[in-house]
């Protein structure tokens, strides 16, 4: 007797609507061709959700959260193969021979990515040391496995990127804590992923697919799967305008080539420590927020150190809950030390090679420490600052890009030449950046996206003082249709609150 087939013979395969683009058609076709007798399902995005509505109820308040409709895809597949179980693959996947033996006997079949897919920045960040694909996944219906996955998708809902959300990374830290009763079999890259992605491939040569061993191949060419190391900015640029000064003397400006560096480490270079070192004091909505991006950061070796003289430890509490080792919360009793004094009791506390600052209030894109850093290497420098930052002042639906200085906050410069901060209430660190262009060789990267100088009505100085630098920007978005759309652009890469993406409200007629 044929030994019996544990996943049902179907299908599932999803698109926003039943108009699926002429490019995946070819491929979504050859899943039907080599499984005749198999049923076949395209879910669209109305049908996603009519199903949890009927079937996961619980679970529609984190799918219609997630910001990007990417996570709404990555999640689905999760609800479909524990329901009815079955195969579940992308559409930009292309099967070359029959799944029906590869499956036979199996309860749930998963596949591993590429071992370069390992390597890549974002990968080494997460603290992958192997990743599961969810492009190619099959199930009998209510496996174990997937009940603990719903579970953990509730958790992961608010992480910035989909990989972490409900993507590879997701999938991957869910099933390593799996509980014990739910068998598991995995099969290497060379069955489902024999193609790098266009990431790996660029940063260690692309290689020919062994279409004679694999049962499909994973084009990686998904609007909805991952296809750089990093989010869309500076760092998938390959090159960045700087200019550079040897003890205040300009002495070269040009472009620097940032994946140089990228795959140096790739290639299992030497990677220090940078500590970000953050002050705070009883404003723990932005402190949680500069806590996020920091933790989407893409550079891997580093440190957030926090000192705290507030007077709760709420900020210690929640802390504690990411369970992250590498945020170290220092409190101290609130003495009134000044803002000078706080930083220098931060980069005692460094153990990093480099430190950079963190101010609470600012916006980090995730490549900001990977970018700067790469720039020093690169260039030789002691340190790196932004020529330009981003302002904005939500208040009043605001944006601009900075006039061109040397902007003390975005400082990332080696521990050992950094002097002390005077015992001032502000302005503390603008003599300590003189100070490091004066006596060092510096680099300034025009990357403005990089970070956020945010006004939100607290700041150390004052409304005249960021009235000032808006009068000086090089560009600007005043409140209207220019500004949503540029603030909407930076809530898919920055922990933005739902409330700072919209528009001011207008206000209703006088009666």
């Amino acid at each position: 007797m044929p030994e019996k087939t544990l996943i049902p013979h179907l299908i599932h395969q999803t698109w926003k609507n039943t108009d699926v683009p002429h490019k995946w058609r070819e491929w979504s076709e050859s899943w039907r061709r080599h499984h005749p007798d198999w049923e076949y399902r395209l879910w669209t995005d109305a049908d996603n959700r009519a199903f949890l509505e009927e079937h996961y109820a619980w679970f529609l308040p984190v799918y219609d959260g997630y910001r990007e409709p990417v996570n709404r895809a990555g999640a689905i597949r999760y609800f479909v193969l524990d329901h009815f179980g079955g195969v579940y693959v992308d559409l930009d996947s292309e099967c070359l021979r029959p799944m029906t033996e590869l499956l036979a006997g199996q309860e749930l079949v998963l596949a591993l990515e590429p071992e370069e897919h390992v390597q890549l920045p974002l990968s080494r960040h997460g603290g992958m040391r192997r990743i599961v694909g969810n492009a190619f996944m099959a199930s009998r219906p209510g496996h174990p496995f997937w009940s603990h996955a719903h579970r953990r998708l509730v958790g992961a809902h608010t992480r910035p990127g989909t990989l972490d959300a409900t993507g590879p990374f997701f999938l991957t830290r869910s099933v390593d804590s799996a509980p014990e009763d739910a068998p598991i079999t995995f099969l290497g890259a060379d069955t489902l992923y024999p193609k790098l992605s266009p990431a790996a491939a660029e940063l260690f040569g692309q290689r020919e697919a062994d279409r004679d061993l694999a049962h499909a191949v994973h084009h990686w060419s998904s609007a909805r799967s991952r296809e750089a190391p990093g989010a869309p900015g500076a760092s998938r640029g390959r090159q960045v305008g700087f200019w550079m000064s040897q003890d205040l003397q300009p002495c070269v400006q040009g472009v620097v080539d940032l994946d140089a560096q990228r795959r140096r480490w790739a290639s299992g270079a030497p990677a220090p420590t940078v500590s970000c070192l953050m002050v705070t004091k009883g404003r723990l909505p932005l402190a949680e927020r500069a806590i996020r991006c920091f933790l989407a950061q893409t550079y891997t070796r580093a440190e957030l150190v926090v000192v705290d003289d507030g007077e709760d430890g709420a900020l210690e509490d929640h802390v504690r809950e990411h369970a992250d080792p590498r945020i170290r919360v220092h409190r101290l009793p609130p003495e009134g030390r000044t803002l000078g004094a706080l930083r220098n009791i931060a980069v005692d506390l460094a153990a990093g090679t480099y430190v950079c600052q963190w101010d609470d209030d600012d916006l980090y894109a995730p490549e900001r420490l990977e970018v700067q850093l790469a720039a020093v290497l690169a260039l030789d420098a002691t340190a790196c600052f932004l020529a330009r930052e981003r302002l904005w002042w939500p208040a009043r639906r605001k944006l601009a890009i900075s006039g061109v200085r040397v902007w003390e906050g975005s400082m990332l410069c080696a521990k050992d030449v950094l002097p002390r901060y005077p015992e001032r209430r502000r302005g503390e660190d603008s003599p300590v950046a003189e100070a490091v262009v004066r006596g060092g060789r510096t680099v300034s990267l025009d990357a403005p996206e990089l970070y956020t100088y945010v006004f939100h009505g607290a700041n150390t100085f004052d409304e005249p003082h960021f009235t000032s630098l808006f009068d000086a920007a090089t560009q600007v978005w005043p409140p209207g249709d220019a500004y949503a759309d540029q603030v909407r652009a930076m809530a898919k890469r920055l922990p933005l609150a739902p409330a700072d993406v919209l528009e001011a409200p207008v206000p209703e007629p006088s009666r």
